[in-house]
């Protein structure tokens, strides 16, 4: 093309060149439905600076009507500096509304742009759309072709050294994603390491500093020890394979810089954990000196001196860490808890055990004042009189209904179901449906897992409703769906007759165990939107619900509320897609033939939200109601809200370890500030959510904690609180009782060992042994 955009007076003359790219097509675009299928435009935004927003033009390319895959080819060519300007291809589906729907983004660092020649402009590449916000409903790739015209000349200019640069060694780095790019641009500094993200972007990770950014260094990290020759490359290069991260799991946002994500397993401390081998014995080069005044180092320890600095430092072999800091000088192995709050010192009593002072009261504790700040793991819920006040009332009404009997089949003693792990769905399906009374699925429950002994008091019960509501709840099966904006949150798939001939009935059957969690005081492992518990509870769907589930649809819908929509030439209509095939729904009769109006736009909004919520789920979702009514009365649920049913059914999200310790007893010698228990919470509170939830379902059977928090936890023999028995020997693994939410926990004797066997005993467990 003739004309070349982006041109920049104020850039050197040496560091500009000639950028063509080639916008080929887009595939398995995001689709917005409320207006039909998309209309598809590319912008391209020339971008100033690294991280900054400083635009120096756009263009955009032609729009394609009603595809989701649609075909572009032009070109374009920019006037650009390579180490200073990047490309933002944004794709829009363009709308007769005021605001263009958002469809997904690129950002391309021109320095990572290869010169023209026939692999680099004839081979297009394909880059994934990402979304610019949590909110933002993305999918799909662009596939474009960008080349500079400058061959080898520019090739050599990209590569030009700059002064006070530090070349880190990389020999044998072949797995690492940096070597790949080390002609690129000039030497990182020592700690530093160039990666690329899943869009081609660059960034830059500084393992001192755990942060990463976008932006190439331009100073060297602070001093760390340093190592040099063959052997250290070696150690490093196997340290960083057994570590790898992932392209996947690299940088996607836009900031310019930020912490490493939690699952970014990287080199964290000051240098590589050295390999050990057959010539590098674990304990090498030494301990500490025999006359060092403090002593031998811990069990797993060693120290070793910097080459460059003789600096010494200190390897944990336990963590695979190293540090500057003498663990020595602490008194303990490795503190994962973070510093103590200012003002209080760490100290260790004659018989062991570790004790707190706290110098502004003068007081001493045995307790961890880490251990009691109550945001570690989120704030419990309040606890809310109200609804204890709604839940009491509900109980005693269910417990009245049963002692008074209604002409109905009676309520045996208890129900009893063998069900299979690999089964659970299908054998519960045909247990429960076979069952012509549903006042009989009130009694007892009494599980059995095939070819596990065990006996149900309630624990097994518990696991029972977990492991069927991953499994009734699964999208894999057709009958539920994820909501627009995430992957957490489920709505009744409309299309689930398509998948199941027998979906009214399975739905009827996950009405009957929703019914079965409410009455028997048990949880369901799932969430649903918001307008699903509105259904439940009779009460009317307002276009404010619709916000969380679909944020881009529910803006379209305010902007018509807002505005004449007559320009749009909308009709009672609704273009609605189904395994690829797009069909036309009519909101009235005749409604393709009644035009939108500022006269009646509410009444369109009204059942344009009927639509989507209700109408074309209704079968469904009066099967599923069917199920429940039949062991919950309608009528006596709605003193309930759409928030307080929520939490009845599926319990709380968040894990406060702060509460959970609270409400924990202990037995069999075991107390609050036991050495043990202390190791116990310090491990708890190293765990991430989704571990705690898995420690928890391990003990308890269920990974949900009750609407007021673990103090409401209940046992075989009602409310039973989270417990924690001395047993066994240190070279046993924990076990549970869930029946009586207890873990029995032998006295290991160091806090690593603990860790380790009580990870071994949550993630390879299942089933239950012994009496339950």
């Amino acid at each position: 093309m003739d004309t070349a955009y982006g041109s920049n007076p104020a850039e050197p003359e040496g560091d500009v060149s000639i950028l063509k790219v080639r916008i080929k097509e887009g595939i398995g675009l995001a689709k917005k439905d409320i207006f039909g299928a998309s209309d598809p435009y590319v912008k391209a935004t020339l971008i100033k600076g690294g991280g900054s927003s400083d635009e120096l033009m756009s263009v955009q390319t032609k729009t394609r009507k009603k595809t989701l895959n649609p075909k572009w080819n032009e070109e374009f060519t920019f006037t650009v500096n390579p180490r200073n300007n990047r490309l933002l291809f944004e794709v829009f589906d363009e709308n007769k509304v005021t605001r263009d729907d958002f469809l997904g983004q690129v950002q391309i660092p021109l320095y990572t742009v290869q010169p023209q020649n026939a692999n680099t402009w004839n081979n297009h590449k394909d880059y994934i759309l990402r979304p610019r916000s949590a909110r933002s409903r993305v999918k799909g790739f662009l596939r474009m072709t960008l080349a500079y015209t400058g061959g080898a000349a520019l090739q050599n200019s990209l590569m030009t050294d700059e002064p006070d640069w530090e070349l880190v060694e990389s020999e044998n780095l072949t797995n690492t994603p940096s070597t790949s790019r080390q002609e690129e641009g000039p030497p990182l500094p020592q700690g530093w390491e160039e990666r690329t993200d899943a869009n081609g972007r660059v960034f830059y990770i500084c393992h001192t500093t755990r942060t990463t950014q976008w932006h190439r260094p331009t100073e060297a990290t602070p001093d760390v020890p340093q190592r040099s020759g063959s052997q250290y490359d070696r150690a490093r290069a196997n340290y960083q394979a057994r570590r790898h991260l992932s392209q996947e799991d690299s940088v996607d946002g836009a900031s310019p810089s930020r912490s490493l994500p939690k699952n970014m397993a990287l080199p964290l401390e000051p240098i590589p954990f050295p390999t050990v081998n057959a010539e590098t014995p674990t304990h090498q080069p030494h301990d500490a000196p025999a006359d060092d005044p403090l002593g031998p180092l811990p069990p797993g320890w060693q120290m070793q001196k910097a080459p460059s600095t003789g600096r010494w430092f200190f390897i944990n072999h336990n963590t695979r860490k190293t540090s500057w800091d003498d663990p020595r000088k602490h008194n303990v192995q490795v503190d994962e808890l973070g510093p103590l709050p200012p003002n209080w010192e760490k100290r260790m009593h004659a018989d062991g055990r570790v004790f707190f002072i706290d110098h502004t009261t003068k007081s001493t504790q045995w307790e961890d004042p880490r251990i009691n700040i109550a945001s570690v793991g989120g704030e419990p819920v309040p606890y809310s009189r109200d609804y204890k006040r709604k839940y009491d009332f509900f109980k005693s009404q269910l417990l009245k209904k049963k002692s008074s009997g209604t002409g109905e089949a009676e309520i045996p003693n208890r129900f009893e179901m063998k069900v299979s792990r690999n089964s659970i769905l299908e054998d519960s399906y045909r247990c429960i449906m076979s069952v012509k009374h549903p006042n009989h699925l009130k009694g007892r429950l009494w599980i059995e897992f095939k070819g596990e002994v065990g006996l149900d008091y309630g624990g097994v019960a518990r696991e029972w409703f977990f492991l069927l509501s991953r499994e009734m709840f699964n999208p894999y099966y057709g009958l539920f769906e994820y909501s627009a904006t995430d992957n957490y949150t489920l709505q009744i798939n409309p299309d689930s007759g398509i998948c199941n001939e027998q979906h009214l009935d399975y739905f009827k059957f996950i009405g009957r165990v929703a019914g079965m969690a409410v009455y028997h005081g048990k949880l369901l492992d799932a969430f649903f939107i918001r307008p699903f518990y509105k259904m439940m509870l009779q009460k009317p769907i307002t276009l404010n619900d619709m916000e969380p589930v679909d944020s881009e649809y529910y803006n379209s819908l305010m902007w018509i509320k807002e505005n004449d929509p007559e320009d749009l030439d909308l009709m009672f209509a609704v273009d609605d897609e189904s395994f690829g095939q797009t069909r036309t729904i009519p909101l009235l009769p005749h409604g393709g033939d009644i035009p939108v109006t500022n006269q009646n736009k509410e009444n369109y909004i009204k059942l344009i939200i009927d639509y989507r919520f209700i109408t074309r789920i209704e079968k469904q979702m009066n099967q599923f109601m069917a199920g429940f009514a039949e062991l919950i009365p309608i009528e006596l649920m709605k003193i309930f809200d759409a928030n307080e049913l929520e939490l009845l059914l599926g319990g709380l999200t968040e894990i406060s370890v702060a509460d959970w310790k609270k409400n924990s007893a202990y037995r069999g010698g075991y107390y609050d500030n036991h050495i043990v228990i202390q190791w116990f919470w310090k491990a708890v509170l190293t765990l991430d959510n989704e571990m705690r939830a898995r420690l928890l379902q391990f003990v308890t059977g269920t990974s949900r904690v009750p609407m007021n928090g673990f103090a409401h936890l209940y046992g075989s023999n009602g409310p039973q609180l989270f417990t924690i028995e001395k047993w066994g020997t240190p070279a046993s693994l924990p076990r549970s009782h869930t029946c009586f939410n207890r873990l029995d926990l032998p006295p290991y004797d160091s806090y690593y060992t603990l860790r380790e066997k009580l990870r071994l005993a949550v993630e390879n467990t299942q089933g239950f042994e012994g009496v339950d």
